[in-house]
């Protein structure tokens, strides 16, 4: 009895897509999957381990909880080690709807039911790849008009740089090597862990490992500024978990892919990498010269990062709500919630290893803020370049989702920071003026 009912067990591997994606998740009758469409027609693999007792016995039934947004056209079967099946299915409109599949057998004249997988549910989104290029084009033209004032703020950040500070890391390297390990060793391990917890698909878990062994983001020593932590180290931070990334960004997608069940050929964008490198690196230089070369001139630099800072954050801000909340819409509570944790963990890791090391508090903060902060364009362009349509558009949402909630979490923390410093001084100043009896 017991061999039979092993026999009888089913594994349904559901992806979306050609054949050269890989297998999205494993389905049982306790888990609902999400499948987002980009296209009119899509096809889903259905593999099983079913083996058939008589030559082309098994079948696969679907059955459609709303026939009027989605129609199969054909369901396909191919025989290997491993029988396929393939459910080719055409969108009307958009929408979300339940499909459920049955593997049937049958022996003469007798049917029988080998498994079923209820509540498969479907997303159908053909107009988001429309809106998002709509939304890049636009984002791109904003971005364009604000290069100069990125460029000049990076130049007055150049200003700022103590260059006894680079000999200071030179000789005692530690806050530099804890935001290393945290950026591509604890938070991509963590990460996954949660896309465990949280049963997300293979992709999308994907996309969030990506984004968890990013380097930190440009946007690092701006905080740094605002939060009163170590600027130079926030840049020599950024700049050194930039170049490690040429090698633990493939090193990550590769380990955790297959630890995903995902296979196939990862591109990693060195050229944006170095070109993100030496993006921050060009004008900071520039900035360090002209403190040397023309002090009056850096001193006026030095005086305008406060203003164009507020600029460009505000900018950053915008474009990452806009884009952002297009992505939100799309996704579930799990996805926000991991999206939350994410730098969260980043900033607790950051901050407990460089306090737990005795760091002096400016430093604390900065390992923190470069551990907290990701570079998620990077994971964004690593997914388009690896992955077909429909699972970049799944795996994507990952970046956007952890950047605007990074985004939301650290302005949270400058405004509560910037009221306690408000508010200690003048609570002191009354206990100053009370008599003692």
């Amino acid at each position: 009895m017991t061999g039979k009912l092993f026999i009888a067990l089913l594994l349904l591997f559901v992806s979306v897509g050609e054949g050269r994606k890989s297998f999205l998740s494993v389905l049982n009758t306790e888990k609902t999957e999400i499948l987002f469409f980009t296209k009119t027609e899509e096809a889903i693999i259905v593999r099983s381990s079913y083996k058939d007792k008589q030559p082309s016995s098994s079948y696969l039934a679907v059955q459609l909880d709303d026939p009027t947004m989605l129609r199969v056209v054909n369901v396909t079967k191919t025989l290997s080690d491993d029988t396929n099946f393939t459910i080719n299915l055409v969108t009307d409109e958009d929408g979300e709807s339940n499909l459920t599949i049955q593997l049937w057998d049958s022996e003469g004249r007798q049917e029988r039911l080998i498994e079923e997988i209820k509540n498969v549910r479907v997303k159908v989104l053909k107009q988001r790849d429309h809106l998002f290029q709509e939304s890049m084009h636009i984002n791109s033209n904003i971005l364009m008009l604000i290069l100069p004032v990125v460029l000049l703020n990076k130049c007055a950040f150049g200003c700022r740089i103590e260059l006894q500070v680079f000999q200071t890391v030179w000789k005692r390297p530690l806050p530099v090597i804890l935001g290393a390990v945290t950026q591509f060793f604890l938070m991509p391990f963590f990460g996954f862990l949660l896309t465990q917890i949280f049963a997300l698909p293979e992709a999308q878990a994907f996309g969030f490992v990506m984004t968890c062994t990013c380097p930190g983001g440009g946007g690092g020593y701006l905080f740094a500024l605002l939060l009163e932590g170590d600027i130079t180290l926030a840049i020599l931070m950024t700049c050194i978990s930039t170049l490690l990334a040429l090698i633990m960004m493939p090193a990550n997608s590769y380990v955790y892919s297959r630890m995903l069940g995902l296979s196939g050929i990862y591109h990693i964008p060195v050229s944006k990498i170095m070109s993100t490198l030496l993006f921050i690196l060009l004008p900071i230089s520039l900035g360090i010269v002209i403190k040397r070369k023309v002090p009056e001139k850096a001193i006026f630099l030095e005086r305008i990062i406060r203003p164009l800072s507020f600029i460009l954050m505000s900018v950053g801000f915008y474009l990452t709500f806009r884009m952002g909340l297009m992505v939100v819409k799309t996704v579930n509570l799990e996805v926000l919630i991991l999206g939350a944790l994410v730098p969260a963990l980043g900033l607790l890791f950051g901050y407990s290893f460089a306090k737990i090391s005795m760091l002096p508090p400016p430093v604390c903060k900065t390992v923190a803020i470069e551990s907290g902060i990701l570079n998620s364009f990077l994971a964004f362009a690593i997914i388009q370049l690896s992955f077909s349509q429909s699972q970049a558009a799944m795996a994507s949402v990952a970046p956007f989702t952890v950047a605007m909630c990074s985004g939301c979490e650290m302005l949270l923390i400058l405004l509560v920071y910037k009221a306690k410093k408000k508010y200690i001084p003048i609570t002191e100043d009354k206990r100053k003026k009370i008599p003692l009896i």
